[in-house]
């Protein structure tokens, strides 16, 4: 009967010794398979740079389910192309830009005349010509014609991955987007953008958006894509970074903190001059 006895608990502790053997390979199992899952539509090339992002985002207190949620989203995609670009030595002021144009001028004098009331507050507010704050909308996006075709988050997570002078700058910005999209409960997808991240008829990449970005219409949500909250934005932004009207070095290296380029600060200011009206 002992022998007995013991045989049998020797075979209940095998089958349990067994049972939990098998448990924790199908576990492991699994979790190869969603780690798979997870990085399907990524070149292996950039495996340890997407861990490394996946283990800062869990830091920042993204929930590892949410991580693999957006990284395995059908629509993300890498543009390697994007790396090496520079939005450097665009001439602002050529024929082709078109800045000076008598329908460009029209146009910004028209957005001007529509929005008034709006501008002339946040003219108040905040210290800053309205025909400035105008001008960066037409040089930026054309008054919202270009806003860009980029999912920002593929834009971003493309600089972050691909290694290249930029990768630790779109990593941070990449995380900062991410944590704006989830405060509004938005699509990460759905924002499009300039191949650099920037977004919004104002184009701010995303830590603008969080140190500058205001809501101007009153609605309880920033908006980069409505003007109200764009023009409110970009002002909010020009007195953040020194704009005094009168001073025109102030107002200078306001402008060239937006976009670090002589260039653009000359078509600014031209613009807004060409778009003022004659009292």
């Amino acid at each position: 009967m002992r022998r007995c006895y013991d045989r049998g608990n020797g075979v209940a502790s095998l089958k349990n010794y067994s049972f939990r053997f098998l448990l924790i390979i199908n576990v492991l199992f699994i979790v190869i398979l969603s780690r798979s899952f997870l990085y399907a539509d990524i070149d292996p090339q950039y495996q340890d740079r997407l861990n490394h992002l996946t283990e800062r985002l869990k830091l920042e207190g993204f929930a590892e389910e949410e991580i693999g949620r957006i990284l395995s989203d059908s629509r993300l995609e890498l543009y390697p192309d994007i790396v090496g670009r520079s939005g450097k030595g665009l001439d602002y002021m050529s024929r082709r830009f078109g800045l000076l144009t008598k329908s460009s001028v029209e146009r910004g004098q028209r957005v001007l005349s529509e929005h008034r009331d709006v501008l002339e507050e946040i003219e108040r507010s905040f210290g800053v010509e309205k025909e400035v704050v105008v001008a960066i909308l037409r040089i930026e996006t054309n008054f919202g014609r270009n806003t860009g075709r980029y999912p920002v988050l593929n834009s971003l997570l493309t600089m972050t991955l691909v290694e290249n002078r930029r990768s630790a700058w779109a990593e941070d910005e990449l995380v900062e987007f991410l944590r704006i999209c989830r405060e509004q409960k938005k699509d990460p997808f759905s924002v499009k953008g300039s191949w650099a991240g920037a977004f919004g008829v104002c184009q701010f990449i995303p830590s603008s958006y969080v140190r500058f970005a205001v809501d101007g219409n009153g609605d309880g949500i920033i908006d980069l894509f409505d003007f109200r909250d764009a023009f409110a934005s970009i002002a909010n932004y020009l007195k953040a970074h020194g704009w005094e009207n009168g001073r025109l070095e102030a107002m200078r290296q306001a402008i060239y903190a937006y976009n670090h380029c002589e260039s653009y600060v000359e078509a600014v200011l031209a613009y807004a001059k060409a778009t003022k009206e004659v009292s």
